[in-house]
């Protein structure tokens, strides 16, 4: 059994027009050709499918089945270009996006809502990763997107600059660590600390190095959300390490004090990361666009406002010098 799905347009051609000569005129194709494909067409399947009159032709029984057949075969094709032109002009498909605690909690639901209500056809799977195995995850092709921060190597990949944030210390207001203007982080590990779950990127990060001081961080507690955190915090359950830009969202609600940690690693680059963009495929181009102009903006503003403390510390030096 052997045809295609012009000899299933034009079946249903004859079938609608009820004469072989119209069919042709509609198609439009040689009449002699239409007539040796349908004859080709009941050959293959080895049954008669159309009753031929002097008038025209209408369908046997076997026709109106193969009829009801090829209309369902053609309508399923129809969607199948559809979908398939979806994916070629990028407002269809799954993107796998892989990013750290930080970005998951702070940066990404309000972005990824807007792209999500932008492109309705799009969807997105993300998952929790360390920076490390967020590289290696997009290198190997397992991811399309990644966010990470750290002195990672991003090996080959192409990176953008997404937001830059800092880890700082949060305390029970009435602790002995908050009424300093910074501490080290081997300072914080002299008391109890509460911290995220034990899979979360940051306090893998953090449990990482506390081994390199040769010390443990003494967790009394460990969470999955940073509101949960700050609220033990503030029972004076112990201590904690948390992104800055969370610390100040939470500390509208939530009663602690906030304590710069004076260590380099305390900044957080946090870097979009991709293959080559010739590879991306549309939809994943489309997010990684999004993302990537939204760091442009963020990395404007950022020198904006650093320019802008800059000179406002200049001319407070000069007003003291006077």
């Amino acid at each position: 059994m052997r045809f295609d799905l012009v000899d299933l347009r034009l079946f249903v051609c004859v079938a609608s027009c009820g004469s072989l000569t119209k069919a042709a005129e509609t198609f439009p194709i040689a009449l002699a050709a239409v007539s040796a494909r349908m004859k080709a067409l009941e050959e293959s399947l080895c049954v008669p499918l159309l009753e031929r009159k002097s008038r025209g032709v209408c369908l046997t029984p076997a026709g109106e089945v193969f009829l009801e057949r090829s209309l369902a075969i053609l309508k399923e094709a129809s969607r199948l270009r559809e979908d398939l032109q979806q994916f070629g002009d990028g407002t269809r498909g799954t993107i796998r996006l892989l990013a750290n605690t930080n970005a998951i909690n702070e940066f990404l639901p309000d972005l990824l809502a807007d792209f999500l209500s932008r492109n309705p056809n799009i969807t997105i799977e993300m998952k929790e990763s360390t920076s490390s195995d967020c590289v290696s995850s997009v290198d190997a092709g397992e991811a399309d997107l990644g966010i990470m921060a750290g002195q990672v190597s991003t090996r080959r990949l192409t990176t953008y600059h997404f937001r830059t944030d800092f880890l700082v210390v949060v305390t029970p207001e009435n602790h002995t660590l908050s009424s300093k203007t910074s501490v080290k982080f081997h300072q914080v590990l002299d008391w109890d600390f509460v911290g995220m779950g034990e899979q979360a990127s940051a306090q893998l990060w953090l449990n990482k190095v506390a081994l390199l001081l040769g010390q443990n961080i003494r967790f009394r507690i460990q969470l999955h959300g940073f509101d949960a955190i700050c609220r033990m915090v503030q029972a004076g359950v112990g201590v904690s390490i948390i992104p800055l830009t969370v610390a100040m969202r939470l500390k509208q609600s939530t009663r602690f004090a906030i304590v710069t940690l004076d260590e380099e690693w305390a900044r957080r680059d946090l870097k979009l990361i991709h293959r080559n963009t010739d590879t991306l495929a549309p939809h994943v181009h489309k997010l990684t666009e999004y993302l990537a102009n939204v760091g442009r903006q963020n990395l404007n503003e950022e020198a904006f406002f650093m320019k802008k403390s800059q000179k406002q510390e200049r001319k407070h030096g000069l007003a003291v010098a006077h």
